[in-house]
């Protein structure tokens, strides 16, 4: 199934594996090609629609002597790049982005120096009247000359308000090198230097996400404060940015154990993940213990492995008898019963309850409860909701006193679970989704969201 990533395949294997996140508060997972459409949308602004970037520098080399006096070789270059490709390694933070020239042309010539000339300093200008110039030379694009940089995802704070920490590839920080093309007097290191300077020059960077550190309208568990990069290809073949989030937790020492983070099969090209602890502790248990019901729920953790679960306390009890049969042959059964409940995640069913009891007393029942309480989606762009919607509970009661025992348990869930667990405001995690992690000029769209243990939300981008 891993040459297939479904979103079955994708629930089916959170469901099996449980914690899935090793330790992450949270987890973006965005396909390589969604960044690319950023990117090239951010291109395409830099550029004002045209598609073509020009790079030109104009520089000095050394002074050099000669019988007629100083003089240095001044090298004029101006090339016209086509729109980048971007390709994402996996296991590593570092991005190939390549633009053809799609046009060119290059000249040198020589300046009159003195003794304290400085190349750096030199000042000259594009077609510099100072400089005695040879002929212009086209670039020969048949050749395919290209310009070719590694650049590494860093972060940088403050580019949408001072709370905001943006993922951004930086060409300033870039090594750059130039293919298929040679410019007479001048070594292949100092091109590359020159062309990466006038891209520092330039402030050309491209951005993937950003984070708000901000709390906001959110809660302490779903506010970042920390984060780092990882970079995977699947074995299905695609090339995945994972973004690994501290929120109220440690920064875990390993990485995401799910096979295929994204199910591209569907259709899909991101997923943010929730630990289970997050959801249970502070969506769950902290919502429904909010109504004001008689019970309460209380998140537990069987294993680091098994993820998070949340049980009913105190249990329910209700106890009492009744009696059938004819006026000579007449029976009297009692009852007391403590029924709990845990509440669990589940592939497709949201949180399921379940619980199965003896009760004391003669009545000899068997008691199983099972309620599917899935969650669902409403409302689109930033209005997009997540919801509770609880299904009628199934009691099972065996023996004489079921119809009793059954109408009583089933006023309790209704009119004690079920309203609590419809009332339970998942605004924190869609907080988290739609402002906590923005996109350049793109926000998730929420297709999918289930909590197989780890809450997971399966979506594709649009313009915000």
């Amino acid at each position: 199934m891993a040459d297939s990533p479904t979103l079955d395949y994708l629930l089916g294997q959170m469901a099996q594996d449980k914690e899935v996140l090793n330790g992450s508060d949270a987890v973006l997972n965005v396909l390589e090609s969604a960044i690319n459409s950023f990117f090239q949308s951010q291109f395409a602004t830099m550029t004002a629609g045209s598609g073509q970037m020009t790079v030109a520098r104009v520089f000095c080399g050394p002074k050099l002597n000669s019988p007629h006096g100083s003089y240095s070789t001044v090298t004029q270059f101006s090339f016209t790049l086509s729109a980048p490709s971007f390709t994402f390694a996996g296991g590593s933070n570092t991005v190939t982005v390549q633009q053809d020239i799609v046009s060119g042309s290059t000249k040198s010539g020589t300046m009159p120096v003195d003794d304290g000339f400085q190349p750096s300093a030199c000042g000259c200008t594009p077609n510099d009247p100072r400089v005695t110039w040879g002929p212009e030379k086209q670039v020969n694009v048949g050749d395919h000359p290209s310009i070719t940089a590694q650049v590494g995802l860093t972060t940088v704070t403050g580019i949408i308000n001072a709370d905001t920490h943006t993922v951004v590839l930086d060409f300033a920080e870039g090594a750059f090198t130039l293919n298929n093309l040679t410019v007479d007097g001048v070594s292949a290191t100092e091109l590359a230097n020159q062309i990466k300077s006038w891209f520092a020059t330039n402030e050309v960077r491209y951005q993937i996400a950003s984070f708000d550190f901000a709390q906001g309208s959110s809660i302490p568990a779903l506010t970042p404060t920390q984060f780092r990069l990882n970079v995977i290809t699947t074995n299905a073949g695609n090339t995945i940015v994972q973004i690994l989030i501290v929120t109220d937790g440690s920064p875990a020492s390993g990485d995401p154990i799910v096979t295929e983070p994204i199910p591209t099969a569907s259709g899909y090209t991101c997923t943010l993940m929730i630990h289970s602890r997050i959801v249970f502790s502070d969506i769950l248990c902290a919502g429904f213990n909010g109504a004001g019901k008689p019970f309460r729920l209380y998140p537990q953790s069987q294993s680091v492995s098994e993820g998070y679960s949340a049980y009913i306390a105190p249990k329910m009890h209700f106890s009492g008898s009744f009696s059938y049969g004819s006026c000579c042959d007449k029976h009297t059964v009692t009852y007391s019963i403590y029924l709990g409940g845990t509440y669990a995640g589940s592939k497709t069913n949201g949180f399921h309850l379940s619980q199965s009891v003896t009760p004391k007393g003669n009545v000899g029942n068997t008691i199983t409860v099972s309620a599917n309480n899935p969650v669902s989606l409403s409302g689109s762009a930033e209005q997009q909701t997540i919801r509770i919607t609880p299904q009628t509970p199934q009691v099972s009661v065996t023996s004489g006193a079921s119809d009793t025992i059954n109408s009583k348990l089933q006023a309790i869930l209704a009119n004690d679970f079920t309203g609590a667990m419809a009332g339970i405001s998942f605004g924190p995690v869609t907080y988290f989704a739609l402002r906590s992690v923005l996109f350049p000029g793109n926000l998730i769209k929420m297709s999918v969201v289930q909590v197989p243990t780890d809450l997971v939300i399966v979506g594709t981008f649009e313009p915000a």
